[in-house]
């Protein structure tokens, strides 16, 4: 009986051990699991027989599209609205798959993915070092039926490619991108933009330069090109709007929102818009805001008045001696008595390294109700302003001739600056501009 209940045991032990060894998982050769995976990836790339519109909007600002066309080889094809070159010159380099903590796109050849972070600031208009940190690796977080959805490796900037239809690919291919850029140029540059909701007029600001949109200096958006419209990174929401982006009417040559199926269209005004701000500019010169800075190399859509009379004052000044002297730019110094000094800073080209300034002196007389002020020449003018007061009395006379309501604008300027406008209340396409400091 006891050799029974041995042999019994050891059989049932046997059973045991064999089930285990059998019901063991088999791990997979995790070689051979990632070379799967990256093959699966390279397979996603190439799905879009037609190639893919891809877009980034890196952290450094603007943003961007491309056109992508990926072949087994490892050479990729691609387009993009970086610059009129890249809107036209197909160019070609190599990509590879790497699998980092995640399976990995890069872009290892030159090419345009890489000029938004190109470490020349230059190329791009970001830092040096940096460019506009942009990526051009990028890890694969998921797949679509007609997208696929990448993080940036080292900025983290989220990179999407969608699938073209044949049509789209071939208006890419032949060149219907760069015209777009044009027309959109044309419809924007130098133009003051507004739209009419709910019976107002709200400023708009469209730089294809910096690819940035906003309405009413309150909401704005990077945005890249699609082959009808502006693609925006974020809604622009204003009141009780929302617009995700901007479409564009290739038979009127203008760009327009959607509200539902209405358009509200992008119109052009004869001059700048005050925008509505609380407590108004006017109220805040001398005790916020000390000065106004108008340069023209860096925001030259000024009106064809204000232009013709700094233009006729910076020929004038040429001839003086002729040395050539030119104005470098105009500075409007507000001071606590109710004066203003219109300061001139000009260079003589033969002392490159050293400038002059010339005050014009005046009175504001302020409206504090409405915020419209005129000007007349206080005293004799003095010093370098004695020097060069006849050359550029075209611009003295442009100050104390006209009357000018003074409020904040939407306008083309450098980033973050703050911008007051004059306009000019007799001639409404009469104004200028400029950046206030404190």
């Amino acid at each position: 009986m006891k050799k029974q209940l041995i042999y019994i045991a050891l059989t049932m032990l046997g059973f045991v051990v064999g089930c285990k060894k059998d019901e063991d998982p088999k791990l997979e050769d995790p070689d051979k699991r990632l070379t799967a995976e990256l093959a699966a990836r390279q397979a996603d790339l190439l799905t879009a027989p037609n190639g893919w519109r891809a877009t980034i909007y890196p952290k450094g600002g603007k943003g961007f599209m491309y056109y992508l066309k990926f072949n087994a080889d490892g050479t990729v094809k691609m387009l993009s609205d970086f610059n009129a070159t890249t809107s036209t010159v197909l160019a070609e380099s190599t990509y590879r798959l790497k699998a980092l903590m995640r399976p990995t796109l890069i872009f290892d050849g030159y090419n345009y993915i890489h000029l938004p972070a190109d470490p020349n600031g230059s190329v791009s208009g970001g830092s040096n070092a940096t460019g506009l940190a942009s990526d051009f690796e990028f890890a694969f977080t998921k797949t679509t039926a007609d997208s696929i959805y990448f993080d940036g490796i080292f900025n983290g900037n989220k990179f999407i490619m969608s699938k073209l239809t044949a049509a789209d690919e071939q208006k890419f291919l032949a060149g219907a991108l760069k015209p777009f850029m044009d027309d959109a140029t044309a419809a924007t540059s130098n133009k003051i933009l507004f739209i009419l909701l709910d019976g107002k007029q709200i400023p708009v600001s469209i730089s294809i330069s910096n690819k940035s949109i906003s309405i009413a200096g309150k909401t704005s958006s990077p945005f890249a090109f699609k082959l009808d419209g502006l693609e925006l990174k974020s809604p622009l929401k204003i009141n009780n709007y929302t617009f995700d982006r901007v479409y564009w009417d290739d038979v009127n040559k203008q760009f327009y929102f959607l509200n539902g199926t209405t358009k509200i269209i992008i119109e052009i005004s004869p001059s700048p818009l005050p925008l509505e701000e609380t407590p108004e500019l006017h109220t805040l010169l001398a005790s916020r805001w000390n000065s106004l800075l108008i340069n023209m190399s860096t925001m030259p859509d000024q009106s064809a008045s204000f232009k013709t009379a700094y233009n006729t004052a910076n020929t004038s000044l040429g001839t003086l001696g002729g040395a050539g002297r030119y104005i470098e730019y105009i500075t409007i110094l507000f001071n606590t008595n109710g004066t203003i000094n219109f300061q001139i800073r000009y260079r003589n080209p033969s002392s490159p390294n050293s400038f002059f300034l010339a005050d014009f002196n005046y009175t504001m007389n302020l409206n504090a109700a409405t915020g419209v002020a005129t000007f007349t020449q206080l005293g004799t003018p003095s010093g370098n302003a004695a020097t060069i007061a006849t050359y550029v009395v075209a611009l003295r006379n442009y100050i104390a001739n006209n009357s000018f309501k003074i409020a904040y604008i939407s306008a083309a300027a450098p980033a973050g600056a703050k911008v007051g406008g004059f306009l000019g209340q007799s001639n409404p396409a009469s104004f200028f501009y400029g950046t206030l400091s404190q």
